[in-house]
C-alpha cells in the first residue's frame, strides 16, 4: 500500500457482493464515501485505516490513468465533509476515483446496469421474434434463428460477467477485464446461437449480441446525461 492508492475491501449488501472503495492517504488513515454513524447519512470521511479495512483483506486497485500521488492525496482531503450520495452516479466507487484519475466513474455499477438493460434487450428481441413466429406464416425457421438469438444473448451475458470477475479475481485492470468478458460474451452467444440454429444462428447471434451491446451503452449514455443534467 501507498499514498494515493486506489484501495478497496470486499462487502455484501444483502446477498449482492460488491467492493466499497477508497483513497490510501498515507499516513495510516483512509478516505471514503461512507454512512456516518453519527447522522446517518452518506459523508466523506478521513478514517484509520483498521476502521476501513473492517477486518477484511485491502486489494490495491490497477489505475492505468492515475494522477500523481499528491493530487490524488489533495483531492481526496479536499472533500472530506461532503455529503451526498446516488447509487448510480455518485457511489464510493465514483468518489474514490475521482480522486484517482479525476473521472468519477463506478464500473461495478455501470456493469450492473449495463448487464440489465443488455438482458432486457434480448428479452424483448426472444419475445418479438416468438411472437412474430405465430403471427407469420411459413415464417417458422426464419422466427426460430432469431429466437435462438434472443436466448444466446442471454448466455453470452453471464459469459460475460464470469470471465470479467475472473479477470478481475486475477488483478486485471478493468479495461482489460472488460474486453475479455465482452470477447467471451461474444464467444459464448454464437456457439450457443450454433447450437440452436446451425452457423445461421451462431452468426444472428453474434451479431445481435453485439448490437444489442451497443445499444444498450448508448441507452444508458443518454440516460446518465439526462439524470446528472436534471441534478443540477
Amino acid at each position: 500500500m501507498a499514498l494515493g492508492d486506489l484501495i478497496s475491501i470486499p462487502c455484501v449488501w444483502g446477498v449482492v457482493p460488491y467492493r466499497h472503495y477508497g483513497v490510501d492517504i498515507g499516513d495510516g488513515s483512509v478516505v471514503h464515501l461512507a454512512t456516518d454513524e453519527n447522522e446517518s447519512s452518506m459523508r466523506v470521511q478521513r478514517v484509520a485505516w483498521d476502521v476501513f479495512a473492517d477486518g477484511k483483506s485491502v486489494r490495491v486497485e490497477s489505475v492505468s490513468n492515475a494522477l500523481p500521488s499528491a493530487e490524488v492525496v489533495e483531492r481526496a482531503i479536499r472533500s472530506v465533509g461532503l455529503s451526498g450520495y446516488h447509487l448510480a452516479l455518485g457511489n464510493c466507487e465514483h468518489f474514490a476515483r475521482a480522486c484517482k484519475t479525476g473521472d468519477a466513474v463506478s464500473h461495478q455499477a455501470d456493469r450492473v446496469i449495463g448487464s440489465f438493460l443488455r438482458a432486457g434487450l434480448a428479452g424483448m428481441v426472444s419475445c418479438s421474434a416468438r411472437a412474430a413466429t405465430f403471427a407469420a406464416a411459413g415464417g417458422l425457421p426464419r422466427m426460430a434463428i432469431h429466437r435462438a438469438a434472443g436466448v444466446a444473448s442471454v448466455v453470452g451475458e453471464v459469459a460475460r460477467q464470469s470471465a470479467y470477475a475472473a479477470s478481475r479475481r486475477c488483478s486485471l485492470e478493468h479495461q482489460q477485464a472488460d474486453r475479455i468478458g465482452k470477447t467471451a460474451g461474444t464467444i459464448a452467444a454464437a456457439l450457443t446461437g450454433t447450437v440452436a440454429g446451425g452457423p445461421t444462428g451462431g452468426l444472428a447471434s453474434a451479431a445481435l449480441y453485439v448490437s444489442i451491446d451497443h445499444m444498450a451503452q448508448r441507452a444508458f449514455g443518454r440516460w446518465r446525461s439526462d439524470t446528472r443534467r436534471a441534478g443540477e
